[in-house]
């Protein structure tokens, strides 16, 4: 059964959904709304000319945790989820809750937009919860195939050839599934909405009253129709630059499968206020055939990971061999020159010293 919002002290919104979705348009649409986006933010470039309200430090604090697990943002172990867990320790959780404290000493209702927040989402429930603040989350879902596209035009340029175009979008659906299904299971439960980015710019004030049923928060527009508001300048729906099909793609079709069945499922979830039996059974089987497909794709790979390692091992160790041949002609080289010199100190001497014993010979 999913949780409804009740306001208490407040009202802490989290934006989840994978890079390239819409999360920094409806982020922006609610900070428009009234909701208030904590400072810093990160500042805007080509890719999202409108701004990305995200405050920079969520994004800071989670990519902390991302480097203590060894992991990325887009990851597509399905293991990655544990190791993320097992370094969010309770100091972490302090960190987040005073963090938190101090953004919602002003503001009572808080927006916070940071795709990462999908691997942890547990501690920002705990925190919400030590501070008697209402949490609700609100996911973006874009076709995966647009999300692609999106993040080879503005992530992906420094790629050489074919291979390394189809490497790079193998690892980014892959990484789609994979946050798609933890954002999915490790909500569930919660109060939240799934929104499809098509209908955030078609009708951005229905999907506005999905997020205000959804949450409890208050928003500073009756989102009557005719009723003009900023949001309305705000959201552009010319920005949608790419098209949602895998079929002029060169991916493979086991894994495209999987994120059109995950697609499909989030479709239920957004049509269904967030929480649908029947979608959830199906990201859950989805998940099973992805842990699958991972781990007999690791098999497949580990031909080509020894040989690599090898490889690898071989050249650090002809790298190794060469330092110290050099070292050793450089000690040789080192070692002639000290021995002239000190040769050449001792004839100095012996005839200084013999210069002497003539001169008192003299003398006497």
């Amino acid at each position: 059964m999913q949780q409804t919002s009740e306001p208490t002290g407040g009202h802490l919104v989290l934006v989840t959904g994978a890079g390239r979705s819409g999360t920094s348009t409806v982020a922006g649409a609610l900070h428009h709304l009234g909701l208030h986006v904590p400072l810093p933010v990160l500042k805007t470039n080509e890719s999202n000319p409108r701004g990305f309200f995200e405050s920079t430090w969520p994004l800071w604090f989670h990519r902390r945790i991302m480097d203590a697990a060894d992991i990325e943002q887009v990851d597509g172990r399905p293991g990655a989820r544990e190791l993320m867990h097992a370094a969010a320790d309770q100091a972490v959780q302090d960190e987040l809750v005073d963090w938190l404290r101090g953004v919602t000493a002003d503001a009572s209702q808080i927006v916070v937009k940071d795709p990462r927040a999908s691997w942890v989402p547990h501690l920002w429930v705990n925190a919400a919860a030590e501070l008697s603040l209402s949490i609700g989350f609100v996911t973006m879902l874009r076709h995966p195939a647009e999300v692609l596209g999106s993040r080879s035009t503005y992530y992906g340029r420094n790629r050489k050839g074919q291979a390394e175009e189809r490497s790079f979008a193998v690892l980014n659906l892959a990484g789609w599934v994979n946050q798609t299904i933890n954002t999915e299971q490790l909500t569930r439960g919660q109060a939240r909405t799934w929104i499809r980015y098509d209908d955030l710019l078609e009708d951005w004030r229905g999907q506005m009253r999905a997020v205000r049923q959804a949450t409890g928060v208050d928003l500073n527009h009756s989102l009557e129709p005719g009723v003009r508001h900023a949001v309305d300048d705000f959201i552009d729906p010319g920005l949608r630059r790419h098209e949602g099909s895998f079929a002029d793609l060169d991916l493979p079709g086991s894994l495209t499968e999987i994120a059109e069945e995950l697609w499909a499922a989030g479709n239920l979830l957004a049509d269904r206020s967030g929480s649908d039996p029947e979608a959830e059974q199906r990201f859950d089987a989805a998940a099973t055939a992805y842990a699958t497909l991972f781990a007999d794709s690791a098999a497949i790979a580990q031909h080509e990971a020894r040989a690599r390692v090898r490889a690898e091992s071989q050249e650090a160790e002809a790298r190794l061999r060469k330092r110290v041949r050099k070292a050793r002609r450089e000690g040789v080289a080192q070692g002639r020159a000290e021995a002239l010199a000190e040769r050449r100190g001792l004839v100095r001497r012996t005839a200084s010293a013999v210069r002497r014993r003539l001169r008192r010979g003299n003398r006497s």
